[in-house]
């Protein structure tokens, strides 16, 4: 089976900015300790400008998803837990209150020994062994720095389906 990485495309210029998160519990390379610490909803501010652009993932400052693909991953994996994070725009004339999602997906130990990574620790090359993986739809790989989620092919055919907004599917070298 193909599996696929799962980033905010590299097309969107302005995403939208979080204002009102703790950074330091609301982190990139959130650990699932970290995620277990969160509460189930948190309320966060943007500012509403017309330039920023709703994706449906946003990376800064901790990987989110919005509910679309939240009720899509829930057909494909039941057993992952989401915290949300309830947007609302500073600007009055702005109407529009996103519902995000911080995704608790396991992390999987599935580097194959191909796999590069630089002397700094950051990865170069990810390849991922195929016997580590068998059978999983959406998972994240363990033992790196950067925050990856990958999805199986169906998944990342039913994503391209809802023609979501700023989205990158990458397809990953499994052996």
């Amino acid at each position: 089976m193909d599996y696929f990485e799962l980033y905010q495309s590299d097309k969107v210029e302005n995403a939208v900015e979080l204002m009102g998160l703790d950074r330091d519990r609301y982190c990139y390379g959130m650990t699932e300790e970290d995620f277990t610490a969160l509460e189930p909803l948190k309320v966060a501010y943007y500012s509403g400008r017309e330039t920023e652009e709703m994706c449906d993932i946003l990376i800064e400052p901790v990987y989110l998803i919005s509910n679309e693909i939240k009720r899509l991953f829930e057909l494909y994996d039941k057993s992952i837990d989401y915290k949300g994070v309830q947007l609302f725009s500073t600007a009055s004339e702005n109407t529009k209150s996103p519902l995000y999602w911080v995704a608790g997906i396991k992390e999987r130990v599935c580097l194959h020994e191909t796999s590069e990574i630089y002397g700094n620790g950051m990865l170069k090359a990810l390849v991922l062994d195929r016997k580590k993986i068998k059978g999983l739809d959406i998972f994240r790989v363990a033992g790196l720095l950067e925050y990856k989620i990958i999805v199986s092919l169906p998944v990342a055919e039913s994503l391209l389906r809802r023609r979501l907004y700023g989205i990158g599917l990458q397809r990953i070298k499994v052996v």
